[in-house]
């Protein structure tokens, strides 16, 4: 089976104050000694997956903001992973990038070097949303950034969005789909849900919302960007494949496919996460830490905290799915409880609407994909 490899390159110009992934902002770097020590993480990680070098299906640099570096360390690092590794001839290879970071020269650069896909994070088209988070570009930035892609050669691009930013209403969201799906008419969508202050606990944002600095948009607001997303997609031509993401026929995210199947993937540089031989493992969440561990230990990777039992953990992975789960298949591959589980939790009086059998498969209705953490935390 192919593997996927993760690289996380956590540059940021500016930490926008939602964000909760590990990133190295506002500070100066060391590039080189940086792409240095995550080529020999990647090295060793490939030696990790056993005697022969492991078959590679996807690429994906993600962060931070990747696509601030020099584009010349992007080519070196992808040089990198196919002498180590082998890369399929249809490799899907992903680059995250922000608008303002992508010039007609850096796209052109990016696909030349190997890139098939880019990931665009644009997050909403209104300025009056986008500036108060930290983000440094205009919904006509955001357009021009994918512009300077196609006209580079691009023809996998993916945008994301965020439902429920501070200041974000139902009419500049649709305003935003109009964009979107008029102008721009992206490969690929996201919509996450930026839901409760809950899930922003350790963000600048959730201390914001706290003091009073700050103002969530209401549950009922985010339903239905949500769900108007949904249709307005759906009417467009978009499969919607998984609780965040829509695609074009034959664009869904292949690498993305990885972590909701449980099928391997390497995870290399601070932070990232790998799925090998059957275990889950973490890089430290540390620029210091990591390098030290790469460079003085041979990046001993430390063991992921697991569910008490690993086919609950990967059953709700495979319910993100739109497509769900047949039980009979899933019990094959990881043993467990799955099929009397799923019947019982179909059945159950406040799940019944959020989980429905259809053929062979089990899978969340529209509002259970809103309220999937709450069967989430049933399985658990």
């Amino acid at each position: 089976m192919d593997y996927g490899i993760y690289a996380h390159v956590p540059f940021c110009t500016r930490r926008c104050d939602y964000c909760d992934f590990f990133v190295a902002a506002g500070v100066r770097h060391d590039t080189a000694g940086f792409f240095r020590t995550l080529e020999r993480d990647l090295a060793r990680a490939v030696l990790e997956t056993g005697p022969a070098p492991p078959g590679v299906d996807t690429i994906y640099v993600g962060g931070g903001t990747p696509s601030m570096v020099d584009p010349a360390f992007i080519g070196g690092f992808l040089r990198e992973c196919a002498r180590c590794a082998l890369p399929a001839g249809d490799a899907e290879v992903t680059i995250e990038a922000n608008p303002e970071t992508v010039t007609p020269e850096s796209a052109a650069f990016w696909l030349e070097s190997g890139v098939t896909r880019l990931s665009l994070g644009v997050q909403s088209f209104a300025s009056d949303v986008l500036s108060p988070r930290g983000r440094v570009y205009d919904g006509d930035g955001a357009c021009a950034a994918f512009h300077h892609a196609r006209a580079a050669g691009f023809d996998n691009i993916g945008c994301d969005l965020i439902a429920g930013l501070p200041g974000e209403t139902l009419e500049t969201f649709e305003a935003g789909l109009d964009r979107l799906l008029g102008e721009l008419r992206p490969d690929h969508v996201s919509i996450y849900l930026l839901e409760t202050e809950e899930s922003l606990k350790h963000t600048p944002l959730s201390r914001a919302v706290r003091e009073g600095r700050a103002a969530l948009s209401s549950d009922d607001d985010v339903v239905r960007m949500y769900e108007t997303g949904c249709e307005r997609l759906a009417g467009a031509g978009y499969r919607h494949y998984e609780i965040s993401n829509f695609c074009r026929p034959g664009r869904a995210s292949r690498h993305n496919m990885k972590y909701w199947l449980s099928t391997p993937w390497i995870g290399i540089g601070p932070s990232a996460c790998s799925y090998v031989n059957g275990r889950r493992e973490s890089r430290p969440a540390d620029m210091s830490a990591w390098r030290m561990e790469v460079e003085e230990n041979g990046a001993t990777r430390a063991p992921v905290p697991e569910a008490s039992e690993a086919w609950r953990e990967a059953l709700i992975l495979q319910l993100r799915l739109v497509a769900g789960v047949d039980p009979g298949e899933f019990s094959a591959r990881w043993g467990g409880d799955a099929p009397p589980l799923l019947e019982a939790l179909a059945a159950e009086p406040g799940f019944e609407d959020l989980i429905e059998r259809e053929g062979a498969s089990y899978r969340l209705t529209s509002k259970g994909r809103l309220l999937s953490n709450e069967v989430f935390a049933r399985i658990l």
